[in-house]
């Protein structure tokens, strides 16, 4: 699972936006995307199963609503 860090409308680049998490039990997801938007002073954290190349060639606005519109919020 891929965690995608949105703070106040921007995703920050690096370790700040994204999280790569192995669990699968959803409690467990829900915690670490509590911990990663307390660590980073995040607004909102969304989960996404696949990370596409095409999410890569994106810029700031249209990643952030793909993001929106394909992963499931946890914040």
């Amino acid at each position: 699972m891929y965690l995608i860090g949105i703070k106040n409308g921007v995703h920050p680049l690096g370790n700040t936006g994204t999280l790569i998490t192995r669990y699968k039990a959803a409690y467990k997801i829900r915690e670490t995307a509590q911990r990663f938007a307390t660590m980073y002073s995040l607004t909102e954290v969304y989960g996404l199963t696949s990370y596409p190349q095409k999410l890569c060639e994106l810029n700031n606005k249209d990643f952030i609503n793909y993001v929106k519109q394909h992963g499931i919020q946890y914040i």
